[in-house]
């Protein structure tokens, strides 16, 4: 994984002097640090498991990897142990044991028995439990503050599972590239019915409740946070159908085993992986969402018709006279008057919340024309935000990524019936009826978006069930069936379904060649590591011990 294996490298050495390549090769750890994030109900367990599965095979030409999983419960129930708090048992069986553990995690993050609020806390335990399992495999003595170095064998530690975005960046920032997070999709339906399944007081309304609170804790940072986690992914799963129809008989409907098989391949070098078009698309999707300088979020979509070909692109961002968005333009535009840029500092706000306060306060004045008594420590107005008056969309400036692509693509004359939207969050209603309308066939996006109301709104016409789908543009082309009845006709439907597959922040990293892939003379195709490191590579030192490491096999000038 970590060493230099290209058979058309010669690493030459001085006497008594190595290379640099050598001391990147000797310092490679060969370990690889897998994380994995879904919502409640999404079943992270289960690709945990899978994913362990896979990296123990040995069929990927790298050998098999020493692979274990550790389990943020586990670190909880530890930090619960040590300060004399209620211990809910291994396999709960009800709702209320697991809200237990979600209430000490939050605690953890707030700093309760630690010192001090960190909202990396869970995450630091883990990475304590990636120490002692090192220590144990390499017959060392675990001390607390002591370097526990790696062996050089392949060894791979999976995450289950993280719940707050800044366990994500912290773990990014001590493994670099050796972290890869991995998203599990599943339907939100599909979720709830998991949860009240598996859990004797999980009604629908607890169950909901707690995905709830699960995917985005209103009113503490200290909560969970998973939406904001899973958008960081490096790369998506979809959990979405069961892995077995019965105990001990596989689904073969279940594609997530495929996909991490896939990832692993990419990992090993052990095979050629090109992207998939969703995979470039969303690519495309992601760089178009940069150019974005909303204040509330940055969006991206990619419009590609039948044949694979992106013919427009879109960004969240105020429209300009002319037609078209502030950014886009080659030339130099004399007034940029997105609320980033235009006026001076007291008018650069977004107009969107501005108006949401509005509203909250009228209805604070009707209350009290009514005479309805308000407790004067309550901030009413605060309150009412965190209410559907908080999701209110229409009073924004910009126009959605997804309307700009469509609009784009008007300007050009291209017809967009037929083509399908990569957006890198989910369509609000106001798009999905657009999309709707416009022929769109089928959407795909990465980051959840609770706003929505896209499928209630319009269960007519979208769908998030591919099970027997066929494209709107395809099926108007069928020819009927004369054995179905005249009141039960096939209706056509939108698909919106989660993208699955290698994320936009991980394209380049993963797909870009930075290796020889034939031999020069014979031309014969190679599979091998890169020239000097793998995307992958994690160093057993930091970069001072690197940097004197080089230093010692340098000609020393006075």
């Amino acid at each position: 994984m970590g060493a230099l294996k290209n058979p058309l490298v010669t690493i030459e050495s001085r006497e008594g002097r190595l290379s640099s390549q050598e001391v990147f090769h000797s310092e490679a750890s060969n370990e690889i640090v897998f994380a994995v994030v879904g919502g409640a109900g999404s079943g992270t367990s289960v690709i945990a498991k899978t994913l362990r599965g896979l990296l123990i095979d040995a069929r990927f030409g790298v050998g098999t990897f020493d692979a274990t999983i550790l389990k943020a419960s586990t670190v909880i129930r530890e930090w619960a142990k040590r300060n004399g708090k209620m211990i809910p048992p291994n396999e709960p069986k009800k709702l209320e044991y697991v809200k237990i553990l979600q209430d000490y995690g939050d605690q953890m993050r707030d700093g309760v028995g630690l010192g001090g609020a960190d909202h990396t806390a869970v995450a630091r335990e883990l990475v304590a439990e990636i120490r002692k399992y090192r220590a144990d495999k390499t017959n060392v003595k675990y001390l607390p503050r002591t370097e526990i170095k790696p062996d050089g064998t392949p060894r791979a530690y999976i995450l289950d599972s993280i719940r707050h975005p800044a366990e994500v960046q912290l773990l990014r920032a001590i493994y670099g590239d050796a972290f890869i997070l991995v998203g599990v999709v599943c339907q939100e339906s599909k979720r709830e019915s998991r949860m009240t399944d598996k859990y004797e007081d999980a009604g629908t309304i607890a169950a909901r409740k707690f995905m709830t609170r699960d995917s985005a804790d209103a009113d503490r940072k200290h909560g969970q946070h998973v939406g904001d986690a899973f958008e960081l992914a490096d790369f998506f799963v979809d959990n979405t159908e069961d892995n077995e129809i019965a105990k001990d008989i596989s689904n073969p409907k279940w594609k997530a085993n495929d996909d991490l098989n896939r990832l692993i391949k990419m990992v090993c070098g052990s095979q050629l992986e090109r992207p998939k078009l969703a995979e470039t698309a969303m690519y495309h999707a992601f760089s178009a969402r940069m150019q974005s300088a909303c204040l509330s979020r940055q969006v991206g979509a990619a419009l590609v018709d039948k044949h694979g070909n992106v013919v427009a692109t879109g960004t969240n961002e105020v429209p300009k006279a002319g037609g078209g968005v502030y950014g886009e333009s080659a030339d130099v535009e004399a007034v940029d008057a997105r609320c980033a840029f235009y006026g001076n500092e007291g008018t650069r706000y977004c107009r969107n919340t501005r108006e949401q306060n509005e509203i909250a306060k009228d209805l604070v004045t009707f209350l009290k024309d009514l005479d309805i008594k308000i407790p004067e420590k309550l901030d009413l107005a605060r309150e009412l935000r965190k209410t559907r008056i908080g999701g209110l969309l229409e009073f924004s400036r910009a126009v959605h990524a997804e309307m700009d692509a469509l609009l784009s693509a008007a300007r050009n004359g291209i017809s967009v019936v037929g083509t399908r939207l990569f957006v890198t969050t989910f369509p609000c209603h106001y798009c999905a009826r657009h999309l709707v309308a416009a022929g769109v066939d089928e959407v795909q996006y990465i980051e959840p978006y609770p706003k929505s109301r896209a499928i209630s709104l319009h269960d007519d016409s979208i769908t998030e069930n591919d099970d027997g789908w066929m494209a709107p543009s395809e099926l108007s082309r069928v020819i009927p069936d004369p054995s179905r009845r005249a009141d039960n006709p096939v209706r056509p439907y939108v698909l919106f379904r989660p993208f699955r597959g290698v994320s936009p922040r991980l394209y380049r990293r993963t797909f870009l060649q930075n290796g020889d892939l034939k031999d020069k003379n014979t031309g014969n195709m190679l599979i091998h590591e890169p020239y000097w490191t793998s995307p992958w590579y994690l160093p057993k030192k930091g970069y001072i011990a690197l940097e004197a490491a080089l230093s010692s096999e340098s000609v020393e000038h006075d």
